[in-house]
């Protein structure tokens, strides 16, 4: 197994603070019947009673089937006892973040060429892209005097500051520190208050010095690079695909100045896709083992022929179409359509997830741009056995004679439109059902407004299946939001995908692995590592003969506890 140095620091404090307060996290006053828990490796039947101050033949009983095993990421249902214990805080744990330092100044030389018809190619060198010590500005764990709140916290009926403290592992003192204007004043039902970190919190965020690691390379192989997407370099205002292209090209060169400093070698060219007849001419081009491009079908076509005459890997970013692979070998498709193993999959692991789940479908009657997605899901049930329920959105007042006591609850609406979700939303607001414990399963479409509703989307519990993801509240993308904008002077252009996060998985993987790889890149490649903040890259064989497909999934959950979950299937 190959590795290579990694660089591990602490996310500023005051950064996970302000993240949390955007999510606005509150506990839940509400006291419920059952309580559901995800098992985690290494937990067993036995631990889980003592955690939760019940006996295992209670747990079994509320889990009907229940083995003495127990699986870890499998959901259980743990009876009433459990919503009397103290509750449990988990501590921040050491996150490793994408380096921004380097004590001797990188420059990654780009040249743009714009070729020209007859009789020679004009070459244009646009700007080096310069990644020094001094590109990000420095940042201090812990600012002094600045209050450390993990979370903001409505008071409930008849809490006490002891109270509080004790649900939290603090002391009333510590609590007071952190919310001053307490030390002389009682506590009020329904007043906000900062809940601080404990000292072991504290402590855990620390920096770690980097452990060296040695670096096990087996014939380092150059990477010869070329990127051909539509950079738009002859008009003047650059248009909304001109902008993502460049922002998808500045996440390439960022990958390769931090691989750089770790002794890769790598020249990297770029061509805009508009001239790609001439461009195809260079000879420069034909010494690549790397090409990243193009977006338009019929330039597609043109890139596999050229890459599959002249043995050279081939990366196709943004096409899904489904025959992209057929018959060629050296090509590789990131962007993978939905098919019906891809399908099957995301609906296998997610029942093996939610075992007892009780299922409702919602039809949206005028609204049903996912009819397809529905239909494989009950296709999928009906053959697992596992029954559900239909229901129209006219008749949801009558959704309580469908909905199960004690059990989750999984609404999968007919429409991937935000009017569909805020709709849903209201009349699910409306028949007052806090009682029951209800989950939204969607679609990879939410992502494109779940950061402006993050309340709505925590209180139902929302879902989904998506090959592409990027946790607004992950320290790895507050490190590289910072890097892009210090090295480029602007943010991303804001879409979904976010396209320089998208440069910057593809370089990393592929520009990463084929240096260490060298000639057994292509045999290895299903067992290869992806460190990706958006897009995960597992690729795998269609066929025999075929190019490789990007299969990696992600199930994504926001919980009501304003975190999100990611997970890769």
């Amino acid at each position: 197994m190959k590795t290579r140095n990694n660089a591990t620091i602490a996310l500023c404090a005051r950064l996970v603070v302000m993240a949390l307060m955007l999510c606005a996290p509150t506990m839940a006053g509400a006291q419920t019947t059952t309580t559901r828990h995800e098992v985690k490796a290494g937990e067993t039947l036995y631990s889980l009673s003592r955690k939760y101050g019940v006996t295992i033949a209670d747990i079994q009983k509320a889990n009907p089937g229940l083995k003495e095993t127990i699986l870890a990421g499998q959901t259980l249902v743990i009876p009433a006892a459990a919503t009397k214990a103290t509750p449990v805080v988990e501590q921040v744990p050491q996150t490793t973040v994408i380096p921004t330092t380097t004590s001797t100044p990188v420059t990654t030389k780009v040249e743009v060429v714009t070729p020209i018809v007859e009789p020679t190619v004009e070459t244009v060198k646009v700007e080096d892209v310069k990644t020094t010590a001094e590109s990000t500005p420095n940042r201090t764990l812990l600012a002094e005097g600045e209050p450390l709140c993990k979370m903001l916290y409505e008071v409930k009926k008849k809490e006490t500051l002891y109270s509080i403290s004790q649900a939290f592992g603090l002391t009333v003192d510590e609590l007071i520190a952190a919310n001053p204007p307490l030390k002389d004043k009682k506590l009020k039902k329904g007043q906000t208050i900062c809940i601080p970190y404990t000292a072991a919190e504290i402590a855990a965020m620390q920096p770690v010095e980097p452990e060296e690691e040695e670096i096990v390379v087996k014939e380092p192989m150059p990477i010869r690079m070329a990127v051909i997407m539509p950079f738009g370099l002859k008009h003047e205002k650059k248009s909304r695909e001109a902008i993502t292209m460049i922002d998808f090209y500045e996440g390439i060169m960022l990958a390769i100045s931090e691989l750089k400093r770790d002794g890769l070698v790598c020249h990297i060219m770029a061509y805009d896709e508009e001239q790609i007849d001439s461009v195809l001419q260079l000879p420069a081009l034909k010494e690549s083992n790397l090409i990243i491009g193009a977006k338009e079908p019929n330039n597609i076509t043109k890139l596999v022929n050229f890459a599959e005459k002249n043995n050279i890997s081939l990366v196709v970013p943004l096409s899904s179409a489904t025959s992209l692979v057929n018959n060629t070998r050296n090509v590789y498709q990131v962007n993978q359509k939905m098919e019906n193993d891809t399908y099957h999959r995301a609906f296998d692991s997610f029942t093996s997830m939610h075992p007892y789940a009780n299922y409702i479908f919602v039809n949206i009657e005028e609204q049903t741009d996912k009819i397809d997605y529905v239909v494989r899901m009950k296709n999928y049930l009906n053959n697992e056995n596992i029954s559900y329920h239909n229901v129209s959105f006219k008749e949801m007042e009558g959704i309580t004679e469908l909905l199960a006591d004690g059990k989750e609850n999984i609404i999968v609406p007919s429409s991937s439109t935000k009017t569909a979700f805020d709709r849903l939303v209201k009349r699910l607001d409306e028949l007052e059902l806090e009682a029951y414990d209800i989950d939204l399963l969607g679609y990879p479409d939410w992502q494109a407004f779940a950061d402006k509703e993050p309340n709505t989307f925590g209180r139902y519990n929302c879902m989904f299946f998506t090959s592409f993801y990027n946790n607004p509240n992950a320290p790895e993308t507050w490190a590289f939001n910072q890097k892009f904008r210090a090295t480029f002077g602007r943010d991303q252009f804001n879409t979904y995908p976010h396209y320089g996060m998208l440069g910057y998985d593809i370089a990393n993987f592929f520009v990463m692995n084929m240096y260490v790889e060298g000639e057994d890149f292509a045999a290895n490649i299903e067992n290869l590592e992806s460190r990706s903040l958006q897009n995960p890259m597992h690729f795998s064989h269609k066929n025999t003969w075929s190019g490789f497909v990007n299969n990696a999934m992600m199930f994504v959950r926001f919980n009501n506890d304003g975190t999100i979950s990611v997970k890769q299937l």
